[in-house]
């Protein structure tokens, strides 16, 4: 196969080499123009999301047909079709089973648990013919105030991530589809949000050897075939590019001192740190140059509401073209890019399976175990769990705003995708449960702060705080806490927290009492939170 491959990329003309370098997206449903990309500019992989198929049926007759268009070329290797299907961000949520998460796994910390849910997203992608998962998230999320990452991440610990996504990549490999270990060389250490602004990581190369480079290793160890880039500064390795940009780390570090031999993909193009700092058709240029092997451009459907993304692709492919033919980059560049991709897409089919390659997983039931499993009673001071028969009558508030649950809902594609937030699904589930609940309404919540009027003796009010992986936005965490310090000034022992999120807030309740955390802001976890409040204890 290697022979093959190597004289069919000497033998494609210059443009369709470069084009097969290109994973782009396009906005909604519009197959025309994706197949336009497919067969006149030569691309060699999608970046999907719900935006481009609202469910199985049309998820699958996307890619069947997008991979037939891709059969008919003289390059007929089979397209790379990726989702974020990773747990806390994902795709077509009301008809898969995504599980809580990834730092909902990290906490439970059962290597088995985290293989059968990485098994769960292959099969149930496969199917419909996305053939490439873009996870593991390989990040160390040791900045407690990081915007983006969060519930994405296995956690803070290397050791722990390390080994959780070395699990991952051999699930996903064992059901048959391909991994991506992403945001190299680590995401986890920001506190700025790279679809927004350029991040900055202050660490020196030993410091991130011994921690955000180890899940790296053990990803490189265990297969991975792809690894995401990040763009993010790293002034300690280069003093001039972000990594995605910089020969450095992308071929001096990752390349050739972690011997990574794999497909490098860039995150996007389009997000803010690359947008603010460089030209479209320079950054793809300058990341070639660097050691990328395919350029991803995955945000259209945000772009294409402030720009012409169509011609904006164009422009880049072309560019790049015109790049190589003005001695800007290398054919031979090119060539090496090129024979990593397809020997990695070779490895694919462009026939979409009837069946997995692993017995199938009771989806569901491993979801739920996931979920119930990471639910942790982190304070109980108050000796509130387990729950009393008296405390079988509770007050509940929704500390954030509901405003921002616009944000959550209307993504359209990139991150949770969740179509309704997991304070809905917790209410609902307490709504019809023999549990006395009295909701407070966020106006009421407030109006209730501010008169600072005692609650009735013995009654617990339960505040649920929330936090959402948004690419690019966040909801109003500063003020939520704010609520809840209040809350406990005034109420003192009679105050719980329930955690939609991480406990990265823990630290700022230093006088709460009650504090239960669920890792997650998925529906499955929602749901195990309300099992544990109706059942009065975990």
């Amino acid at each position: 196969m290697q022979h093959r491959i190597s004289q069919l990329v000497a033998s494609l003309p210059l443009e369709q080499k470069v084009g097969q370098l290109f994973m782009l997206a396009f906005a909604g449903q519009d197959l025309a123009y994706a197949k336009t990309l497919v067969a006149d500019f030569h691309i060699g992989g999608f970046y999907l999301t719900d935006d481009n198929a609202p469910n199985p049926t049309a998820a699958r007759l996307l890619a069947s047909e997008l991979q037939h268009t891709a059969a008919l070329r003289a390059c007929d290797a089979p397209l790379i079709l990726g989702v974020d299907q990773e747990g806390a961000w994902g795709v077509l949520t009301q008809h898969t089973d995504l599980g809580p998460g990834n730092l909902a796994l990290g906490v439970t910390d059962d290597l088995a648990l985290t293989a059968q849910m990485y098994q769960v997203y292959a099969q149930q992608m496969l199917p419909l013919g996305y053939n490439t998962i873009l996870a593991p998230c390989a990040d160390v999320n040791s900045n407690p105030d990081n915007p983006i990452i969060g519930q994405r991440s296995f956690g803070a610990s290397p050791e722990l991530v390390s080994r959780h996504v070395a699990t991952a990549v051999q699930a996903l490999a064992q059901a048959g589809s391909l991994s991506c270990a992403k945001h190299f060389p680590g995401h986890g250490d920001t506190a700025t949000d790279s679809h927004s602004g350029l991040p900055r990581v202050e660490l020196d190369k030993k410091a991130l050897l011994a921690s955000h480079l180890q899940p790296f290793v053990a990803a490189i160890a265990a297969g991975v075939p792809l690894i995401m880039t990040s763009h993010i500064l790293y002034p300690a390795l280069d003093g001039e590019y972000p990594a995605t940009l910089s020969p450095a780390i992308l071929t001096d570090l990752l390349r050739n001192e972690l011997g990574f031999d794999g497909v490098i993909l860039t995150d996007s193009m389009n997000m803010g740190a690359m947008r603010q700092f460089y030209t479209p058709v320079a950054a793809a240029v300058q990341a070639l140059n660097a050691g990328a092997d395919m350029i991803m451009l995955s945000e259209e459907h945000y772009e294409n509401e402030r720009t012409d993304y169509k011609k904006l692709q164009a422009q880049t492919i072309v560019g790049v073209i015109e790049a190589v033919r003005q001695g800007e980059l290398a054919e031979a560049l090119i060539n090496q890019a090129l024979q990593r991709v397809l020997s990695l897409r070779y490895q694919l089919s462009s026939q979409l399976p009837e069946t997995i390659a692993t017995k199938p997983l009771p989806a569901t039931q491993v979801a739920t175990q996931a979920a119930q499993s990471a639910l942790k009673l982190l304070r109980n001071s108050a000796g509130v769990f387990p729950l009393q028969q008296k405390q079988k009558s509770l007050l509940l508030a929704f500390v954030a705003d509901p405003a921002g649950y616009d944000k959550i809902c209307n993504s359209r594609g990139i991150g949770p995708n969740d179509p309704i937030p997991a304070s809905s699904v917790l209410r609902t589930e307490l709504e019809r449960s023999p549990l006395a609940v009295e909701f407070w309404s966020y106006p009421t919540l407030q109006q209730q702060l501010v008169n600072g009027a005692p609650l009735p003796e013995g009654k617990l009010l339960v505040l649920v705080t929330e936090d959402y992986p948004l690419p690019g936005d966040q909801l109003d965490l500063g003020a939520q806490q704010q609520k809840v310090r209040q809350a406990v000034g005034l109420w003192r022992e009679q105050v719980m927290v329930l955690a939609l999120r991480s406990d990265a807030e823990l630290a700022a309740y230093p006088e709460l009492a009650t504090y239960l955390c669920s890792y997650s802001s998925r529906r499955c976890s929602a749901i195990a939170a309300a099992k544990a409040l109706i059942d009065g204890h975990l």
